[in-house]
């Protein structure tokens, strides 16, 4: 069965604040070369949370320019709450792009889980993908909550970022037993070869952009069961994500920015997800080593 490999882009930005779309376009084209099968824009490493509207509808606009329907395209929704996520949902449908990605905000803002996701999806004009995410939100489902939304039609897929392996290998199950067409995808970079030999659908990683040539690797060599193939570039992108990460994540959107500069793939290592004093200047040497080690392996 193949595999579908998923970037969650970063949002390019000029060091003035405005969308570098140029960057915007190389990232895109490198990533429709290396195969991906789809790009989810404005979602957590898209820093969807800190632009206005204005800047969110630019953003969808230019990307469905760019991506020009050679790739699916994934629009995330996700705001502070459940009305200004429909609120977006209203804005994005303006523009022909493929699928939603909704994730439920902070747990104080959610009551009934099921509910609100439910809502957005019998609110939405084409499928959505439901990004399920703990650590960000601490919203966490029961195995009978999946079965409620993994039965609605308009469910296309599930994002799994829950670090969470039961988890993992309970969903396949559960897909079959229910016999749903949900697409499970694997949301951490450094299991993606576990999750797909173990039946998920495929992966969708927030190290997407600037290491799409690695996931499609792993799902390349899963597709053709060899697995010390899949667990060696495994282990090489886990390499590459504490080299340009930082060994406890300290550089996560700056990080992923300045190496994709480094590889003159966009204007700037702007960020507003951080701090840009993160990035010191031994963290820039360190990201710049890396880069030098991988960059055969990254193109």
């Amino acid at each position: 069965m193949r595999k579908k490999v998923y970037s969650a882009s970063i949002t390019p930005l000029m060091a003035d604040g405005r969308l570098d779309i140029e960057g915007l376009n190389k990232i895109f084209e490198r990533n429709i070369r290396h195969g991906l099968d789809g790009i989810f824009i404005l979602g957590s490493m898209g820093e969807c949370r800190f632009f206005s509207d204005d800047f969110r509808d630019q953003m969808i606009e230019e990307s469905v320019k760019a991506v020009d329907g050679r790739t699916e395209l994934l629009v995330g929704i996700t705001a502070q709450d459940l009305e200004h996520a429909l609120d977006n949902m209203k804005r994005a449908s303006a523009y022909s792009f493929d699928s939603y990605v909704f994730m439920l905000p902070k747990g104080d803002q959610v009551k009934d889980p099921v509910r609100d996701i439910t809502v957005v999806l019998n609110a939405a004009d084409r499928p959505v993908y439901y990004y399920h995410c703990p650590p960000a939100n601490g919203g966490e489902l029961s195995l009978a909550q999946f079965e409620v939304i993994m039965s609605h039609p308009n469910l296309k897929g599930i994002k799994n970022s829950a670090c969470n392996m039961w988890l993992r290998r309970e969903l396949i199950l559960l897909k079959k037993k229910i016999s749903s067409d949900t697409i499970l995808l694997e949301g951490q970079e450094w299991s993606a070869d576990e999750a797909l030999l173990i039946g998920c659908d495929g992966m969708l990683c927030g190290m997407g952009a600037l290491g799409s040539k690695f996931m499609t690797g792993i799902a390349q060599a899963v597709e053709q069961d060899d697995v010390a193939e899949a667990v060696r570039i495994q282990n090489r992108f886990i390499e590459l994500f504490h080299g340009v990460y930082g060994p406890d994540l300290e550089t996560i959107w700056v990080g992923q920015k300045y190496a994709m500069k480094c590889l003159g793939l966009c204007a700037s290592e702007l960020t507003l997800a951080q701090d840009m004093s993160d990035l010191s200047d031994k963290r820039k040497c360190e990201i710049e080593a890396c880069i030098a080690e991988f960059r055969q392996e990254l193109d």
